[in-house]
């Protein structure tokens, strides 16, 4: 009898001391530009006209966001909503001395896109459960290629 009295509390107690430990960081965009942010890179876009085209990133100085906890592409949604068609982490190869990237996309997926730099430092400092990053929109590559 006790334990049927007893059993609520018991599971939501359980359950808040489990989820206390889980806590959400916080992202922040950061508005500099790349020289501000002391950023070397770029971008280079092959239009293939099959509709497709080829992104080629090239990091050569992560500047005051050292050390980068990752690079991202993000498609954002259409409809405003701020949530992502396409979101996902993309993988940077050593050549030459730079790091380089290459995402193979739509055009128009390209034309919404972005290389997200992300970190949890700025100017070397961390601040808990916070991160940044700093948005490069492949729109303005597109003619350029």
């Amino acid at each position: 009898m006790l334990a049927r009295i007893l059993r609520l509390p018991l599971l939501a107690a359980a359950a808040l001391l489990l989820s206390a430990g889980t806590a959400w960081a916080l992202g922040f965009h950061l508005a500099e530009t790349k020289e501000q942010l002391k950023l070397d890179y770029q971008v280079a876009v092959a239009d293939h006209g099959t509709g497709r085209v080829t992104v080629v990133f090239t990091l050569a100085d992560e500047g005051r966001l050292k050390p980068l906890t990752g690079v991202h592409l993000v498609v954002p949604a259409n409809d405003g909503s701020g949530h992502h068609d396409l979101s996902l982490a993309v993988a940077m190869q050593r050549e030459g001395g730079k790091r380089v990237a290459r995402v193979h996309l739509t055009r128009e997926l390209a034309e919404r896109a972005q290389i997200r730099l992300q970190t949890s430092t700025l100017d070397g400092k961390q601040q808990p459960l916070t991160w940044y990053y700093h948005p490069i929109p492949v729109r303005t590559y597109l003619g350029k290629g």
